[in-house]
């Protein structure tokens, strides 16, 4: 967990901003909105103020901030088990700072974080507790900012740079800019099963054993995969070892790993005869 906290904390962009109070919303409100006070100015003091004011908005979109989304701020949608990802729900702008910000984000609909269904159950527990937050490091888009310091809300459209959930224990997952998974060490492959046609009872461990000799070489592929999910591969069995392996359901969409674990069984030694299937899973 630390070394995933130190690596997630070293891309992450130094000068954002940390926005935690009202105050700097107002800030940043008047900065977009790039509208000086001209009461009682001359028409030369009036183009100053103006450029000062378009100065102020342009800083104001090229800078990162960074803000902490509450539990009750942001909700989760749909858990894709073949791919161990669970997605953010964007049908509605997360809240933070005591609901004072509404922020629209641009491409939080396609946001997932790797997760086994363990995660997913432990983390759905501490949402429901309100010790999971959702940080996110993003940047003001050209859109105008909305609300009021009298409404006591302020809504804003952005683009983000990076998401990270944060427990109890720190950080417990992150997604880049694209919301690709990211910062989660390296993955492993997880031998779920193999099953020959000669089998005559289940195995005790379904068969996973068979494929030991091939551990190393199949956490190689899971490691250099894009993203996680579950491979299932057919083969024959000649003088006892795994032949023609072939790759018949694949939610990792990544052919280079797929031939990677192709290439990693085949010649294994699984004993038996006939034909048979293994069902690998990338965690």
């Amino acid at each position: 967990m630390v070394l995933i906290a130190l690596v997630l904390a070293a891309s992450q962009p130094q000068d954002a901003r940390v926005l935690t109070q009202e105050s700097q919303l107002k800030e940043l409100c008047q900065a977009l909105r790039a509208q000086p006070a001209e009461a009682d100015l001359d028409p030369a003091e009036r183009v100053v103020a103006r450029k000062a004011a378009l100065a102020r908005r342009e800083e104001a979109l090229s800078r990162w901030y960074e803000v902490e989304i509450p539990s009750k701020g942001f909700a989760f949608g749909r858990y894709r088990a073949p791919d161990l990802a669970l997605e953010l729900d964007g049908d509605r702008p997360v809240r933070a700072l005591e609901d004072m910000l509404f922020l629209d984000l641009e491409g939080i609909d396609d946001v997932a974080f790797t997760a086994r269904p363990e995660q997913v159950s432990e983390w759905s527990r501490e949402k429901m507790a309100g010790t999971l937050r959702l940080r996110v490091v993003w940047k003001p888009s050209a859109d105008r900012c909305a609300g009021s310091a009298a409404a006591e809300a302020w809504r804003i459209a952005g683009r983000v740079r990076s998401w990270q959930l944060v427990g109890v224990e720190g950080v417990v997952a992150a997604a880049n800019e694209d919301g690709e998974p990211v910062g989660t060490g390296p993955r492993q492959a997880k031998v779920e099963k193999v099953t020959l046609d000669s089998d005559r009872a289940p195995q005790e461990d379904e068969g996973r054993e068979r494929l030991s000799a091939a551990q190393r070489a199949l956490d190689r592929c899971a490691a250099a995969a894009q993203r996680g999910g579950n491979l299932m591969l057919s083969f024959s069995v000649q003088d006892g070892r795994v032949r023609e392996p072939k790759v018949i359901m694949d939610s990792v969409r990544d052919e280079r790993a797929s031939g990677c674990v192709a290439h990693a069984i085949a010649g294994a030694e699984v004993g038996g005869s006939g034909s048979g299937t293994a069902s690998i899973a990338f965690e």
